[in-house]
């Protein structure tokens, strides 16, 4: 690590710890720690956007809240998924504080997945920030990554096929998926058995699902989207059953925008558990877990901060997914 940054991660250490004394980040109090069910052939945690900032003390505080809720449970979760922004700018020392709070919860995680976002990305050199990012997860305990020259790849879990994908272009907001990677992403899907699902992890949702563009604050059409891509996207992902794409960057809280039913495939989007979620239902540190099973796939809202599931009386607190089975 260059000097300046091993400075930098030192005084974003330091933060930390002054505002965990201070108590202004909520820690998890509950009586109900999250648990992996069981019956279930696959138990996974979504988190969105964790958006590490070496500026600010309080993301770290809010992903801290959701390791503790994660280390209470009595169980081992088959895997963590973070979909994108693991940084905000990419910057070596926000992923060594990154690092530092994803292995405090290795022994409650089999494997750690993450997408690259935008923020991780955009400031440097495509080739220089993939080999960061793909440097990261190999630090992490159980951490899985691709090969090669591109972010995304496809990894088992439990028998079940999980699709990373990751922009083959820098930008600034968009994600630019090249002809090679959603042909890559049709080769994969068409291989997967009959009546199985495939999770496909991206950190962009397509165009208008979600709520767009009101959910990203209504700026622009294209905004808050994978780009142009997005409609490419859409066509490959229709033509396969059980597909199911998983998707953050909104920062917005569980609420009606999280799940759509999109026919032959399914979209879900995941709230931030470490920046400001918007919407009615703000709170702090939101995620998902995802339990699969024979028949279904089933999806629990959870304030990590809080320690609890998210509210039942708000919609998509709990939802489930019908397998077409063949």
């Amino acid at each position: 690590m260059h000097k300046l940054s091993k400075r930098i991660y030192k005084k974003m250490v330091r933060a930390l710890a002054r505002v965990l004394d201070e108590g202004s980040i909520p820690m998890p109090k509950g009586d109900a720690p999250p648990e992996p069910d069981e019956a279930a052939n696959l138990n996974v945690i979504l988190w969105g956007d964790p958006q590490i900032s070496c500026l600010s003390p309080l993301r770290a505080a809010r992903v801290t809240a959701a390791c503790r809720d994660i280390h209470r449970s009595h169980g081992k979760f088959d895997a963590l998924v973070m979909l994108g922004d693991i940084t905000e700018y990419g910057a070596y020392c926000e992923y060594q504080m990154a690092r530092k709070l994803v292995n405090s919860i290795g022994d409650k995680c089999g494997a750690v997945f993450a997408v690259p976002g935008n923020h991780d990305i955009r400031l440097r050199r495509y080739q220089k920030q993939r080999r960061r990012f793909n440097a990261f997860l190999s630090s992490l305990q159980g951490g899985r990554y691709g090969a090669g020259k591109r972010y995304y790849f496809a990894d088992d879990v439990n028998g079940y096929r999980f699709l990373m994908m990751g922009a083959d272009r820098t930008k600034f907001e968009a994600s630019f998926l090249s002809r090679e990677q959603l042909s890559w992403l049709d080769t994969e899907l068409s291989a997967v058995e009959p009546g199985k699902p495939v999770f496909i992890f991206n950190h962009q949702p397509l165009k208008y699902a979600h709520g767009l563009p009101m959910t990203w604050l209504g700026h622009g059409k294209w905004r808050g989207s994978v780009g142009l891509q997005s409609y490419k996207l859409r066509e490959i992902l229709e033509k396969h059953d059980n597909a199911v794409y998983i998707t953050g960057h909104l920062h917005y809280g569980i609420s009606r925008y999280n799940y759509e039913d999109c026919g032959s495939f399914h979209a879900v989007s995941v709230p931030t558990v470490g920046v400001l979620n918007h919407g009615d239902n703000d709170a702090l540190s939101q995620g998902m877990l995802m339990r699969v099973y024979d028949d279904k796939i089933v999806f629990q809202g959870r304030n990590f901060g809080d320690g609890a599931y998210t509210d039942s009386n708000i919609i998509n607190a709990q939802f489930e997914i019908p397998l077409k089975i063949n």
